[in-house]
């Protein structure tokens, strides 16, 4: 089977700007994406970049798809959501409260936070939910 070969011409407006996010992006990612833009752009086939990048030859087909419908923002990565937290906010005022009257006592804070809410959660759980809400409370920061 043959495939057409495919390649991303930049205009010189647009070099300086996939160049940049090649080598000051944030994110690795994106640093990758831009990475493949370019090398389309100097003549690499996609399977060429699949190679010099490590990745497979859709996600090169899709990183390059993505530059052609929406530019540089199609190489960002796109927000997500995680799993819900497991506390509500009225747990989360409760847990504020708790920290002030126990300040540096996990042990007391988990045990007591189970009392008043009934709810069963790891003192992992409370610490994250700590540094969350960004209450800093020696001893409750996660290291």
């Amino acid at each position: 089977m043959s495939r057409r070969l495919r390649f991303i011409s930049l205009t010189p407006d647009q070099q300086p700007i996939v160049n940049d996010a090649y080598q000051h992006g944030e994110k690795r990612a994106l640093r990758r994406r831009a990475h493949a833009i370019l090398l389309s752009h100097k003549g690499h086939t996609i399977n060429q970049i699949r190679d010099i990048l490590g990745v497979k030859r859709d996600t090169v087909s899709t990183w390059l798809s993505q530059w052609e419908k929406d530019g540089i923002e199609g190489l960002q990565d796109k927000p997500r959501e995680g799993r819900p937290s497991l506390l509500n906010e009225s747990e989360l005022a409760v847990l504020q409260q708790l920290v002030e009257e126990h300040p540096h006592q996990l042990p007391v804070l988990h045990a007591k936070f189970q009392d008043k809410t009934g709810k069963v959660v790891s003192q992992d759980t409370l610490r994250r939910a700590l540094k969350k809400t960004a209450t800093v409370v020696s001893g409750y920061a996660a290291h």
